[in-house]
């Protein structure tokens, strides 16, 4: 046997002779103790694969298998399936000519809806009706792209003969986890699947941004009121040791500290003090035992929401440690526990006086959240870098008074300007300044030369994530530029659930800065208070109208492609598996040529 046919293989397979070598080894597997079996036994299987193989022995499952288990009692129409079949309906629009299907299924892998494209082979598996309440679960059918995404809880591609049941040997699948992006939860896990014969490396990068896709319009369906709730109750749950629940007129959510403290027959006295703080718009605080015999001080934060209903954070403390009761001590946690984590970290770094260096993408908002976190009481001296290029001289002169003073604190803003020939003696006084030094600098400075000696002499290092990255922030980031904007012109606006959610669709490679140009030209445009769809840029409300889901994605994966291949379409067609007329023709559909 060809010696590379043996190598280990650290991605799915894609060629006849590596499917045939792994349904040898499956069959050799198949003949042995699973208890007994170990990755380092068979180095040519992933080792993901055969863990996965391994599961589904000691589940039981029959590699000769031809059935799909099928919940009688299942019932599709969940929260998940509502919000995600216009993603769906748009998928199936794109797969109409192509020989593959999509899957979305609950967190118990079992199918809430499917869509087929037009090959006749594959619009039934096996025979079997495609039909939501199938079971796609590892130990329902052995591995699979969807179960075993479940299984590691990170995207997965099963390739040909690596998946355990032999009547699926002909097929790639896939499957990425879906979490609600308010309460950082599972809540289904989405495929896309075709023949073996052709899947790509494209494939799970395209399953991933249809992914996001749908978590984006979880995020816009919330309504304002929840939004609130559950960045409450997760950010406290997150900072705090103690007991911590959620509740709301339909929802009662628990972290793991009252799960071993609070019972069943303790959530009507609970909802009782809910519903009471949110009548009297006040936090109020009670000694309670509970049926457990734990006496607890339970204090309780009312969120506001519409009019009918109620909800509250619940914080339970147990013990004889003093706890305060006071609404404003509830209130100062949930000011500290608002922050997101890189924010919570640079607060930190900034205490500690030492020096600081923020990174991030252009237009972050590094040098504005600074400003935001030391407050205007801080006297702080801010240098911009660029002006050393013009007058090194000058600058430095100016920066060693700056940093020669006791008082205040020095900005560098975005030191990955700074000319080379002045980058050792800015680390020098850095490193010697009786005042704190903080800086800014882009995304991927410091790596190498000059500029790596200047990076480590700050002691701290934070950064600020691109805006595309912080979904949870979207809302309120809008809401902070339409008021900053409303403050120019008088002129209030607002963003429906529709415009909202299409915005946080976006990647956003202009970050805050192209956030803010289009909410100020889509303001401009809009008639009434509200910012619709047809009011933003040509450009997007383009994109909206004339790109599906799945050619937003993949005009998306080509973008990307083209410039990590820096523009060679030979390179892009070798790294999507496509033909080089395939990548020409896209190239010319999407206006990338």
């Amino acid at each position: 046997m060809d010696q590379s046919q043996k190598a280990p293989l650290n991605r799915a397979p894609r060629t006849n002779a590596q499917w045939d070598r792994i349904q040898e080894i499956k069959l050799e597997v198949l003949q042995q103790d699973p208890l007994d079996l170990m990755p380092d036994q068979f180095p040519e299987i992933r080792r993901e694969v055969l863990m996965s193989w391994k599961r589904s022995m000691l589940a039981g499952v029959d590699a000769w298998g031809t059935e799909i288990p099928f919940d009688e009692g299942f019932s599709p129409t969940n929260r998940l399936a509502r919000i995600a079949q216009p993603i769906m309906n748009r998928l199936e629009d794109q797969l109409s000519d192509l020989s593959s299907w999509g899957f979305l299924t609950d967190r118990g892998c079992r199918l809430l809806t499917s869509v087929v494209g037009d090959a006749p082979d594959i619009r039934m598996s096996q025979g079997t009706k495609l039909r939501p309440g199938l079971c796609f679960s590892e130990e329902a059918i052995g591995t699979n792209g969807i179960g075993l995404a479940l299984e590691d809880q990170r995207p997965q591609v099963v390739s040909g003969t690596e998946h355990f049941r032999m009547d699926t040997g002909i097929l790639t699948t896939t499957g990425v986890n879906i979490r609600d992006p308010y309460t950082r939860r599972f809540v289904g896990t989405l495929g896309v699947h075709c023949r073996r014969e052709y899947g790509s490396g494209a494939i799970l990068p395209l399953v991933l941004e249809i992914g996001k896709s749908i978590e984006a319009q979880l995020l816009a369906s919330r309504a304002d009121g929840e939004k609130v709730f559950f960045d409450h109750f997760l950010r406290l749950q997150r900072r705090s040791r103690g007991a911590v629940i959620g509740i709301t007129k339909e929802l009662y959510l628990v972290n793991a500290g009252a799960q071993r403290i609070v019972h069943e027959a303790d959530e009507g006295i609970l909802r009782r003090l809910a519903e009471e703080a949110s009548l009297k718009s006040r936090s109020i605080s009670v000694q309670h035992r509970l049926s457990s015999g734990d006496s607890v001080r339970v204090i309780v934060e009312p969120i506001e929401q519409a009019r009918g209903d109620y909800a509250a954070v619940l914080l339970l403390e147990q013990g004889t440690r003093p706890f305060s009761s006071s609404a404003g001590e509830m209130r100062r946690l949930h000011s500290e526990l608002a922050r997101p984590d890189y924010r919570s970290q640079l607060a930190m770094a900034l205490k500690t006086g030492k020096p600081v260096l923020v990174t991030g993408e252009r237009g972050t908002g590094k040098q504005q959240l600074i400003m935001e976190l030391l407050g205007e009481s801080e006297n702080v001296r801010v240098l911009p870098c660029l002006s050393a290029a013009s007058d090194p001289v000058a600058w430095m002169a100016e920066f060693e008074r700056a940093t020669g003073t006791d008082r205040g604190r020095v900005l560098l803003c975005r030191i990955d300007e700074l000319p080379p020939a002045i980058v050792d003696t800015v680390s020098d006084y850095v490193e010697r300044a009786a005042v704190p030094v903080i800086a800014t600098a882009s995304e991927g400075f410091a790596e190498q030369g000059a500029t790596l000696v200047l990076s480590e002499v700050f002691q701290m290092l934070v950064k600020v994530p691109p805006l595309r990255d912080r979904p949870d922030e979207f809302p309120a980031i809008c809401r902070r530029i339409l008021d900053e904007l409303e403050a120019d012109d008088g002129r209030k606006s607002t963003l429906p659930t529709k415009t909202l959610a299409h915005l946080v669709a976006n990647d956003w490679p202009g970050n805050l800065r192209q956030l803010r140009q289009v909410l100020a030209t889509s303001k401009i445009r809009s008639v009434g208070t509200a910012i619709h769809l047809t009011d933003l840029p040509q450009r997007y409300a383009r994109a909206t109208r004339q790109l599906g889901e799945m050619e937003q994605v993949e005009r998306k994966t080509l973008m990307i492609a083209l410039r990590e291949a820096e523009g060679n379409r030979n390179l892009v067609a070798e790294r999507l598996g496509i033909s080089r007329a395939t990548v020409y023709r896209k190239l010319k559909r999407y206006e990338l040529h």
